[in-house]
């Protein structure tokens, strides 16, 4: 649903699939983009004594839920007045609701406009709860609860809602908390009995559980509510990818009520107070430092011939100063750098196995680790207290001019993206370091605790943490991560990286592993196995995909993905490969659990084949190395070529060290 403050009131508008705008039209042929209409204020709470100087605030923020409050600041009598409305708007609740206080009379409004109100009888409500249905002129029903506190029971006959005009229903009395709560009425009128049986509670915020065991993970979205109903229940919906993982006690409260959601397909409504899913990390689980993909068995092998290239393009590529490659970058590249050779560290230790030169190398990169560790990058990493994050300092100095320095970072853009890299590296040199010093190995004790801090900024679990907020980037209920910070935009929040928001969370859960925190690794685990099916069912289209619409999947990628519209570019540009890549790199062993084989050959066959020889820069590396997902044998033939260009096909993130291992890891399976 899309909520804001429109005619003098809080408007709701439940859009459907038929009133998407394509960026052809009506034309049949594939898309760019499509968005769903705004500024539609279905029905609009407010009430009698609110005129254009209603005013709005939103308090009690948390990471499912917000409270929205309307008042007037005084009456017509210049008193001051404690009446207001009071909205809690929580992710998933399936009634909206609207508590009014002190002396308001309930005004309903609609810039569609009601053509008919009728007083409807129910045997499923509770005694204290009044249900009216009211038609819109677009041929919309909606349900009105009206639900009276105890001290107001006797006021109910009294009481009734009018159409006043044409755009205005209107209470006949002011009742101090009086609960008005509206819903789309269902296509099928038998299933408004649901509906019935969940009026009278509301929902007020919702909190993640989780636990793990051996192979399987369980995550719950768990409703508070106030209020009762004659269910004991509220009414809740779930998105796609909940309904794959979704358990058999959950399950037994489907409704068969669905609503469609503005980019992520139809949603299903629940007679439940929580959301239960259970996933199979099992796969997730197996994928650790070395290239394997979600199907290999036993351990990687290599042929001397291919550990003799690997040896000559180590030597070659570490021929540089790999302190001074971070000179003058900001803290994305840094990372991008930092963890390219964090990733040759790993193939020289692990499967070329040479000792010496894994203890030279590794050397080399804790002293560059030593530039994030001691802030002496291009924009030092600050502490911020107002929103309680570290960030960047890039706009300290240039606040006029700031939003583009660090990518935005110092607003919280792109944070997972950024510090992804950085803990990943991390995570790496601590392996190393271990398997070098054995339990001499302090790297990973010294410096814990700047590591563990940028997780808190990003995915912080403690929600009593005094310093940082809880999963500040990752939705539980929507399945994947935000990359926009503190910035307004019309279409809502957005992403354009699945591929950097997942490979934060492999960072996270190879830290957990190198430091022995159990609850952090299977954390990680846990979210990996989310997003393998929220971004197959949102970002990523195979030729399987029922959720988006069929214009916009013959694209195979959803380019950015506001939570209104699907634009096929990239902030950056609009070639192919770029709109294609940047849901790829960087291409590690975790990409194979949620770029599934069928999607990766698809996508090759339609999209990146037919244009792969033209496109010689980084973005060749990124593609090639992403076909060994699917074709390793012909991806290990392009990074091993004779006279292989790095200059020219390797954008600065990428080692042709790890291509050759990870490709030729796969073409030997």
């Amino acid at each position: 649903m899309w909520f804001a403050t429109y005619h003098n009131g809080f408007a709701i508008s439940q859009t459907t699939s038929s009133q998407i705008t394509f960026s052809n039209g009506d034309n049949d042929s594939t898309a760019s983009y499509y968005t769903a209409p705004t500024n539609i204020g279905s029905v609009v709470f407010s009430a009698t004594v609110f005129d254009e100087n209603v005013s709005m605030d939103v308090t009690d923020l948390k990471d499912m839920s917000v409270l929205v409050t309307l008042f007037k600041d005084s009456l017509d009598n210049d008193e001051t007045s404690d009446n207001f409305i009071d909205i809690p708007l929580v992710q998933g609740m399936g009634l909206i609701s609207g508590t009014y206080n002190g002396n308001l009379i309930t005004r309903l409004k609609s810039s569609i406009g009601f053509s008919t109100l009728v007083l409807e009888s129910s045997t499923s409500l509770n005694s204290d709860t009044l249900k009216y249905k009211a038609s819109l002129f677009d041929g919309v029903d909606w349900l009105i609860y009206v639900t009276f506190p105890e001290s107001s029971l006797d006021s109910m006959d009294e009481y009734s809602l009018q159409v006043e005009n044409n755009y205005v229903i209107e209470g006949n009395l002011a009742i101090d908390g009086l609960l008005i709560q509206v819903a789309v009425s269902p296509d099928d009128s038998s299933l408004e009995t649901y509906y019935d049986q969940a009026a009278g509670i509301y929902t007020t915020s919702a909190y993640i559980t989780g636990s793990a065991s051996c192979n399987s993970a369980t995550y719950a979205i768990n409703y508070v509510t106030e209020g009762s109903s004659i269910s004991g229940s509220t009414m809740v919906f779930a998105l796609p990818h909940h309904l794959v993982s979704l358990s058999g006690s959950t399950s037994q409260f489907a409704t068969g009520i669905s609503l469609d959601s503005t980019t992520k397909g139809k949603m299903y409504g629940f007679l439940s107070n929580s959301l239960i899913m259970n996933e199979d990390i099992t796969d997730v689980k197996r994928i650790n430092f070395l290239p394997i993909n979600s199907t290999s068995k036993g351990e990687i092998e290599y042929t001397e011939k291919q550990l003799q290239l690997l040896g000559e393009v180590i030597n070659e590529e570490l021929s540089v100063d790999i302190s001074g490659a971070l000179n003058g970058l900001n803290t994305y590249y840094i990372g991008k750098i930092i963890d390219k050779y964090a990733y040759i560290l790993l193939v020289i230790e692990s499967i070329v196995q040479d000792q010496e030169m894994s203890e030279s190398t590794l050397i080399r990169m804790k002293e560059t680790f030593d530039i994030i560790l001691k802030n002496e990058q291009l924009y030092a990493l600050i502490y911020d207290t107002k929103f309680g994050g570290i960030t960047s300092s890039g706009a300290l100095d240039n606040y006029a001019d700031s939003t583009g320095f660090d990518f935005g970072a110092s607003f919280y853009n792109d944070h997972h993206f950024h510090y992804g890299y950085i803990i990943h590296a991390a995570a790496i040199i601590g392996f190393v370091d271990y398997k070098v010093y054995g339990e001499n190995s302090t790297w990973v004790s010294d410096n814990k605790d700047y590591i563990n801090s940028l997780i808190r900024d990003v995915s912080n679990s403690n929600r009593d943490d005094e310093y940082f907020p809880f999963s500040r980037s990752f939705d539980w209920f929507q399945g994947h991560s935000w990359a926009s910070g503190l910035y307004s935009s019309g279409s809502g929040k957005n992403e354009e990286s699945t591929s950097e928001d997942y490979h934060y969370y492999y960072g996270m859960k190879l830290w957990g592993k190198v430091t022995g925190d159990g609850s952090l690794e299977n954390r990680g685990n846990l979210i990996l196995s989310i997003m393998s099916k929220s971004i197959n069912l949102y970002f990523l289209y195979s030729s399987e995909n029922t959720v988006q619409p069929s214009k916009i999947i013959e694209n195979k990628v959803a380019g950015i993905l506001f939570d209104q519209k699907i634009d096929y570019t990239t902030y950056f540009g609009t070639n192919t490969e770029y709109i294609h890549g940047i849901h790829m790199l960087p291409i590690t062993p975790i990409s194979s659990i949620i770029r599934k084989e069928n999607f990766v050959g698809e996508e090759w066959d339609s999209k990146l084949g037919g244009i792969i020889d033209s496109v010689e820069s980084g973005w060749t590396g990124i593609l090639r190395l992403n076909q060994a997902l699917v074709n390793p044998q012909e991806s290990y033939e392009f990074f091993s070529q004779e006279g292989f260009d790095s200059a020219k096909y390797l954008d600065n993130g990428q080692s042709r060290t790890w291509a050759l291992a990870f490709s030729g890891a796969l073409a030997n399976l």
